[in-house]
């Protein structure tokens, strides 16, 4: 239990007093103390008040500086203009061998500053070719750097203003400088949008075309700075760039041919300058097999580059297995040479024959880069045997191609030689081929690539037969080679009938389909192509009850072209002469009819109307055909199961009873 002290009032006094002291001394502190950092915190505020009102004035000093430029002024501050020099070689010089001028400023105005960056060629290396300011070639590089809506605008020396997106322009904006001066090329960059830092990035490069010489090419530049408006430059700054161009008949120390940059074409004829033309190059050329060690019978350019496109000069090692190979000259040949690439990385390897027939694979490759092989055909003239293929079973009074003859030598090689084979005709009346029943002489067929033999061109002189065979010589006394015989037939008459046919009677839905038309005489034979074919056919042409799918030759036209057809190029084979219409089959099953009548050019008689119909199976309908049959045969095969099974029973109920 807790004793009840008691506190004298005396106590209680004296400690009143003291707490009443205390509080006292306290507020008394306390009031000392604010006022004292009040008067701190008054005193910092005029000092800070003190130092902004300075900043104010030195920022109004400064504004009253920059308010003391015209007030047309629109760029501010220093132009920064970084260039770099250009190199290149003899061999290449486009916009990755460049020098560069890069610009930038800042435009205060948004109604059109620009910057025009002007250049003009300085000076060419000694010996060098003429160089003039149209041998340059300027490039947009970069505008990414550009702020406010900055437009670059490219003028060459021979162009208009243009931008990179093909805008063409006949002059720069209005209110822009125009450099007018033909012999001049320009770089315009333009702020037209708003305040920003225009921005643009210019190559300047020596023209391809330029016959580059090893040495230094300066160029001159002007940048000059124009106001919205302003035809007077505010300020301009000249400088110099220079594209030195290396020799490249010398290969840079331990350069490496690289595959993308090296490569090796070959040519017919016995150099490169005077070879075949383009439709020559790379293909598997037929070459005669004469012997030559002076003379190439085709030429291999290897051209050797690095990876940046500077001259190479590995070691070049190049084998045949027939014929040789070696320099263009023919200096140095045979089966297999090496040899160190051209000075300016060009090597020209001739092919030569050596007499023997077959086919010559010819490897090509570098130190570092591995070619594909090359196919040479050498062939003898001398003729072996003949594979003749009537193109043309009838032909007319006009020139018709109407054989084509592949000629073989002892080896089987195709002989592509003009002089290798002649048609001789039977009966000189019917087809004269030339001279005297006595004294024959051949037609020359000549050789065609696209067909693959020679094409021997015929023409009739009077209707009837000949057989036609094929020699090796002008003259048939110096012939030691002939054909089997084939039978061609003239046919001069006029068509006095015509008719219509499809190739097949049945087409899958969409299926390619050709329609013939056939002219003949009034006794029904085959005429000659083109025997007057125009309104062979009436007006309206061929008309089809379903109309044919997309790509289908177009088949209203009245006149007919009658020709011969191959199933190579023409999709479908014919030696008589014919009118062919490539169609495609509609997309559903039904019957297609065609429908022609013939034209003015036949006899009354002969313009009736002509039909032909084809069926087109829709697959879909086919199979529901198949299962409606086969549910049929269910049916009947039940109907005959219940049948049987009643038999039995009545045969098991009697043998019961």
């Amino acid at each position: 239990m807790t004793p009840n002290k008691q506190v004298s009032p005396a106590i209680r006094i004296l400690r009143g007093e003291r707490d009443a002291s205390a509080r006292a001394t306290h507020l008394e502190a306390a009031t000392r103390k604010f006022l004292v950092t009040t008067n701190e915190r008054k005193y910092m505020s005029t000092q800070t008040n003190f130092k902004r009102i300075a900043l104010v004035a030195v920022a109004a000093l400064g504004m009253g500086v920059l308010s003391s430029v015209p007030s047309q002024a629109a760029f501010t501050g220093a132009l920064t203009i970084t260039t770099t020099n250009g190199t290149a070689t003899v061999l290449k010089s486009d916009s990755t061998t460049a020098a560069t001028i890069a610009v930038q400023g800042y435009s205060s105005n948004a109604a059109g500053d620009s910057i025009v960056v002007t250049v003009t060629a300085g000076r060419a290396p000694t010996g060098a070719a003429s160089f003039a300011t149209t041998s340059l070639m300027l490039n947009a590089l970069d505008t990414s750097l550009s702020t406010g809506g900055a437009t670059v605008l490219l003028k060459d020396t021979d162009t208009a203003w243009a931008t990179a997106g093909g805008l063409g322009l006949d002059s720069a904006p209005a209110g822009r400088a125009s450099p007018t001066v033909a012999s001049t090329g320009a770089f315009l960059i333009v702020d037209p949008a708003a305040a920003g830092q225009p921005y643009g990035k210019l190559g300047v490069s020596l023209d391809t075309a330029l016959a580059r010489t090893a040495g230094t090419y300066t160029i001159d530049y002007l940048v000059e700075v124009y106001d919205a408006g302003g035809v007077t430059a505010t300020q301009a700054r000249a400088g110099q760039v220079t594209i030195v161009v290396s020799d490249g008949s010398v290969a840079a120390a331990g350069s490496v041919s690289a595959a993308g940059q090296t490569k090796a074409v070959m040519k017919g004829g016995a150099t490169w300058a005077t070879s075949g033309n383009s439709t020559d190059i790379d293909s598997t050329l037929s070459v005669v097999n004469t012997p030559s060690s002076s003379t190439p019978s085709a030429v291999i350019r290897v051209t050797q580059l690095t990876a940046d496109g500077s001259v190479s000069r590995e070691s070049i090692t190049v084998t045949t297995n027939i014929g040789n190979v070696g320099n263009e000259s023919g200096t140095s040949i045979g089966k297999s040479i090496t040899m160190v690439g051209d000075t300016d990385g060009i090597q020209d390897i001739g092919v030569f024959a050596d007499g023997t027939s077959g086919v010559a694979t010819i490897t090509i490759k570098t130190t570092s880069v591995t070619f594909t092989s090359k196919s040479v055909t050498f062939y003898s003239t001398s003729v072996d045997k003949y594979e003749v293929t009537v193109l043309g079973s009838v032909i007319g009074g006009a020139a018709a191609n109407a054989l084509l003859v592949k000629t073989y030598d002892a080896s089987g090689n195709l002989i592509v030689d003009n002089t290798s084979a002649y048609a001789y005709s039977s009966n000189l009346d019917v087809i004269a081929t030339g001279g005297t029943a006595a004294a024959a002489t051949g037609t020359a067929c000549t050789y065609s690539a696209s067909s693959g033999g020679q094409i021997c061109a015929l023409t009739g002189s009077a209707n009837g037969t000949a057989d036609i065979t094929i020699r090796n010589k002008s003259t048939a006394a110096l012939s030691t080679k002939a054909s089997t015989a084939v039978k061609l037939t003239v046919n001069t008459l006029l068509p006095a009938k015509v008719s219509i046919a499809f190739d097949k009677a049945t087409y899958a839905p969409g299926e390619v389909a050709y329609i013939r038309v056939v002219a003949t005489d009034a006794a029904g034979a085959a005429v000659a192509p083109n025997a007057a074919s125009t309104n062979l056919l009436s007006s309206a042409g061929i008309t089809s009850s379903l109309a044919f799918g997309n790509g289908s030759e177009t088949t209203t036209a009245s006149e007919v072209n009658l020709r011969f057809t191959t199933a190579s190029s023409n999709g479908y084979a014919s030696n008589l002469a014919i009118g062919l219409y490539k169609v495609y089959m509609p997309a559903t099953g039904g019957t297609v009819t065609i429908t022609a009548k013939g034209g003015s050019v036949l006899p009354t008689a002969g313009q009736v109307t002509v039909t032909a119909t084809a069926s087109v199976t829709d697959s879909g309908a086919a199979a529901l055909a198949a299962v409606t049959a086969l549910a049929t045969t269910v049916a009947s095969l039940k109907t005959l199961i219940t049948t049987l099974t009643n038999l039995v029973l009545k045969i098991q109920k009697k043998v019961k009873a």
